[in-house]
């Protein structure tokens, strides 16, 4: 088992930070998370036009800050300069490390400028073994664990899902050698997680994480399922059913 998996039984992820007091992706979101209890943080970074990493999810700044241009178009000082629309800044990845040392961060690569310098920051900050580096894009993932290495956690792109459902059915795929199958419940329209994907998983030793989950009635049913972790965006409501559930 990889150390960013170690000491827990169940993995409760708050997607972006959570959005249901402070703005997603900020480290007013992150503190109120963390003082809630929960150690695992789902994020999203990019590159800024000066090869800062930044976290930030969108394609562009309009839906957070009402500028119309991505990160990549942005210096980091124009950036820095950004007030977004609930309250906050855009926080570089260094200084979410840097303030909260002691929580695990899943990292969502969203684009190939903030790559290396990606993977450079978590080394030099030894965050290794706190962190879970993960992409949509499965070549992108492939390059990711070239660079980052054996010791890095890895979580699985689409094309290692589509394989995942494949075997699940019978149809033959070498095995992905990620660490964790991070899914929706349905893609689609078409049923992703199924008592078949969740056989290949533990027979591949893969933890499977369901995202983006905030109905406490659903929590139940996927906890019941037997799924290994839940990502939401409402952080209080997944503590109240994980206590419940006596998981938190």
């Amino acid at each position: 088992m990889h150390p960013f998996f170690q000491d827990y039984s169940f993995f409760g992820f708050v997607h972006r930070g959570g959005d249901e007091v402070e703005t997603e992706n900020t480290i007013e979101a992150f503190k109120y998370s963390s003082d809630l209890g929960f150690v695992f943080i789902e994020t999203d970074v990019q590159a800024t036009k000066d090869g800062h990493v930044v976290i930030f999810h969108d394609a562009t700044l309009k839906r957070m800050a009402g500028v119309n241009k991505s990160v990549k178009e942005l210096t980091l000082q124009e950036i820095n300069e950004i007030d977004l629309l609930h309250g906050g800044k855009i926080p570089l990845l260094s200084e979410a490390l840097e303030t909260f040392p002691d929580l695990r961060f899943n990292i969502d690569i969203k684009t190939e400028e903030a790559l290396e310098e990606t993977i450079r920051i978590v080394k030099h900050m030894n965050f290794l073994d706190q962190t879970c580096l993960a992409s949509f894009s499965s070549s992108r993932l492939k390059r990711i664990k070239n660079l980052a290495g054996p010791a890095a956690c890895i979580s699985s792109g689409q094309m290692d899902i589509f394989k995942m459902m494949c075997q699940s059915i019978g149809i033959s795929f070498k095995q992905t050698e990620n660490d964790c199958a991070q899914i929706p419940v349905k893609q689609w329209g078409v049923p992703v997680l199924t008592k078949r994907f969740m056989n290949i998983a533990q027979q591949q030793n893969k933890f499977v994480h369901v995202w983006t989950i905030d109905d406490k009635d659903q929590m139940f049913e996927l906890i019941e399922f037997g799924v290994d972790g839940l990502m939401t965006d409402k952080p209080s409501i997944l503590k109240e059913a994980m206590m419940e559930k006596g998981l938190f």
